[in-house]
């Protein structure tokens, strides 16, 4: 047990720097912290190496929850008897605490260390601020965990440089207006307070920008349904939002929003909003995000209906999906994966299918998503247009010439997302906009696909389509003259890029010189708006001049009218997704000498338009496996299947033992008829008790229904569950 630290004539203890600087850990006069009210500061020309705050017999002593490098201004939650801290060679260094006590001991108490005289946290207050924070909590009971006072401690892992997991971390939150005129002007309005913080969840998101940067985006789960700064026009509300880092945009974070303004002024289904910022987690200034609504069925978000997880019921599983073209491997329960086609002779890449809503499938609607996409992936860039009954040509031309606009190379190559609406008649839209994290970087005289090394999943054979170039022309020489399309774009850049100026400058200040993870870089300093912007300008406006002359494009001004929706009917459901059209039952009975121990039956044949083979309704050979039932009154066989497509008069069915070599004569396939290994077989719609008195039913020896006995022929007769087969004179 310490001793008492002195006490100054007031009562309160006097507290000083103490480590490698000042001779060993010694309380010195020239480390003594000055003290007004209960808050101490002190202002050091040069400090380096390990340290703590402590009185002059360590009772009162706060170091870090765990050893913390002290390399610019940061406010930290100083613990009690804490790991130590550690100065790294800082200059012009001001320290500042308010010391919290309980009973004459010390508690946690959070420490501003200021260098530079560069303001606590560098928050530039002219932005809103998300405030976070993030405790640990006893995995096995899940109580917080404390510390010797009884307050709750800070979990730093989730501002860890080397975050290496997308896990939830549970915590507080309050999102604090700050006065923003702009916002408020919009409906934005503070939410939570520093004394009633409300519940969240925090995760890493994303993997390269994850991965690579100190400064990381992250997903959030709210407690309680929010419309944050009032960015649902509609006033819905939704637990689920992004803060983006945008550590990689080099272009004054004008990537996403300029692609996200072009997608809401082009009319996409829908776009996300996004508004600027400042970010503080654990007390620690984390910088300039952009609070995103996260792309999500319902909530005002995506316009389809909502679908569960692992859905078996055939008549919910044609929607409402959200698939994104991904560039990453991921599970094959999550992903699926085939080769890319299309008539462009460009690098192909490996199509994967990355399941979003839901996020788990059933064997069903995994086998629609996998035939859906097959069809595409088959018909892409055809002359046929076969692909426009199942994408919508509309929205496949709006969303290209948005990434066309900002020379986004790496689109339809990741983060590129498709939806589709529950039942008949609905197609895949090409929506929402994501991550426009490449933009700017093609060329001002070139297609973005022309400059792209990795391949733009199916785009360049796209624009090998007449109908598809038609439609984008005409949507083009639209939008551009249209009041409200591409018009006010610009100024809509100077307004943004005036709002976030500061609070640039400070995402600046806070990340220059950082550490940064393994193989990591460092983030981007976009400090200079006013470059920034102008180079943006530029681009777009060299661009835009670049399209007006290409012929697939064509000038720019006209007075056009908007182009009048593709009314290319859908590709109708598969049968499996829909209300079942016909089943069929069959029957056998294995009256030979060694009966089968399995017995499958194997249907062939066209369908009822001549068009369509019925091999898939029981499968390739041997087909399906028949079940135990009491046909006609003895032990045999029952299947019951829904063909995929109408019976012809043609269809076959073949009943077997499981191989070539056993199996039955090819029998014409009817409705209810009993087949016989021995190679009879009599039509039966209902297999019923035995009925002495019932009415007799008559068939012709392929099984189908007369009206009676025919004139010297042969027939089948059926009374009850009895049939036999029978000859007329």
């Amino acid at each position: 047990m310490h001793a008492a630290d002195t006490l100054d004539n007031e009562g309160y203890p006097v507290m000083y720097v103490r480590g490698y600087s000042t001779n060993m850990w010694s309380a010195l006069d020239e480390y003594k912290f000055s003290r007004t009210g209960d808050v101490y500061t002190i202002h050091l020309d040069a400090l380096d190496g390990e340290f703590k705050i402590s009185g002059d017999d360590w009772q009162y002593n706060l170091g870090g929850y765990e050893k913390t490098d002290i390399t610019r201004s940061v406010r930290i939650q100083g613990i009690p008897d804490g790991r130590n801290f550690n100065a790294t060679n800082l200059r012009d260094l001001t320290i500042s605490f308010k010391l919290l006590r309980e009973n004459g001991v010390a508690v946690n108490s959070d420490i501003t260390f200021t260098v530079g005289g560069e303001e606590i946290a560098g928050i530039s207050g002219t932005l809103p601020v998300l405030y976070i924070d993030v405790y640990r909590y006893d995995s096995a009971t899940g109580e917080p965990i404390l510390d010797e006072a009884g307050n709750r401690i800070y979990d730093n892992e989730v501002i860890d440089k080397d975050l290496s997991h997308k896990n939830y971390f549970p915590g507080e939150y309050r999102l604090d207006v700050n006065g923003c005129q702009w916002l408020i002007d919009l409906g934005a309005a503070s939410i939570g307070s520093e004394e009633a913080p409300l519940p969240l969840e925090i995760k890493a998101r994303g993997n390269f920008t994850r991965r690579a940067f100190a400064k990381k985006p992250f997903k959030l789960k709210l407690g309680k349904k929010q419309n944050l700064l009032n960015m649902n026009v509609n006033g819905k509300s939704s637990k689920h939002w992004a803060i983006l880092a945008h550590a990689d945009d080099t272009k004054g974070y004008l990537r996403n929003f300029t692609g996200f303004a072009l997608g809401e002024r082009i009319g996409l289904p829908w776009t996300p909003r996004q508004q600027p910022i400042e970010v503080v987690i654990n007390g620690d200034y984390r910088g300039l995000y952009f609070l995103t609504e996260s792309i999500r069925v319902g909530d005002g978000r995506v316009p389809v209906e909502e679908l569960d997880d692992n859905e078996e019921n055939r008549t919910l599983i044609s929607g409402g999906y959200i698939v994104e073209l991904d560039n990453y491997d991921e599970d094959e329960n999550s992903q699926i994966q085939m080769e890319e086609k299309g008539k462009s002779d460009q690098f192909k890449d490996m199509l994967r299918i990355t399941f979003d809503t839901p996020e788990e499938y059933s064997a069903l609607q995994r086998r629609f998503i996998s035939d859906q996409f097959t069809a595409i992936n088959d018909h892409i860039g055809d002359d046929s247009d076969d692909m426009w009954r199942y994408l919508d040509l509309d929205d496949a031309a709006r969303y290209y010439i948005v990434e066309e606009i900002i020379s986004h190379t790496e689109s339809y190559h990741g983060s590129t997302y498709l939806f589709r609406d529950r039942g008949e008649g609905e197609k895949w839209h090409f929506s929402p906009l994501w991550d426009c994290g490449n933009g700017f970087n093609g060329y001002t005289d070139a297609y973005f696909y022309d400059c792209d090394p990795y391949g733009n999943t199916w785009i360049p054979s796209l624009r090998m389509n007449a109908t598809f170039n038609a439609k984008v022309k005409e949507t083009w020489q639209w939008f551009m003259g249209k009041q409200g399309g591409f018009d006010g774009l610009m100024e809509d850049i100077d307004a943004y890029c005036a709002h976030i100026a500061e609070a640039a400058k400070a995402d600046a200040r806070r990340w220059k010189g950082q550490p940064v993870p393994a193989d990591g870089l460092e983030v981007t300093d976009n400090s200079d708006m006013e470059s920034c912007r102008n180079t943006v300008k530029r681009h777009l406006n060299a661009k835009i001049n670049w399209l007006a002359q290409q012929s697939d494009f064509g000038p720019v001004g006209g007075d056009y009218t908007e182009p009048a929706r593709d009314t290319t009917p859908a590709q109708p459901l598969p049968y499996y997704a829909k209300e079942p059209e016909q089943t069929v039952t069959v029957y056998f009975i294995d009256d030979s000498a060694t009966p089968w121990s399995d017995v499958y039956a194997y249907v062939y044949g066209p369908a009822a338009d001549g068009s369509t083979e019925n091999y898939e309704a029981l499968g390739q050979w041997p087909g399906s496996r028949m079940t135990a039932a009491e046909v006609a009154g003895v032990n045999g066989m029952a299947l019951t299947f829904e063909p995929e497509h109408p019976l012809s008069a043609d269809a076959k069915i073949i009943i077997n033992g499981g191989d070539e070599h056993n199996k039955t004569i090819d029998f014409p396939l009817v409705d209810g008829n009993i087949y016989y290994r021995s190679g009879d077989f009599t039509g039966v719609e209902t297999i019923v008790e035995n009925q002495a008195n019932a009415e007799a039913e008559y068939y012709d020896t392929s099984g189908r229904r007369i009206a009676g006995a025919t004139p010297r022929g042969i027939y089948i007769v059926r009374r009850g569950s009895s049939a036999s087969k029978e000859a007329s004179r």
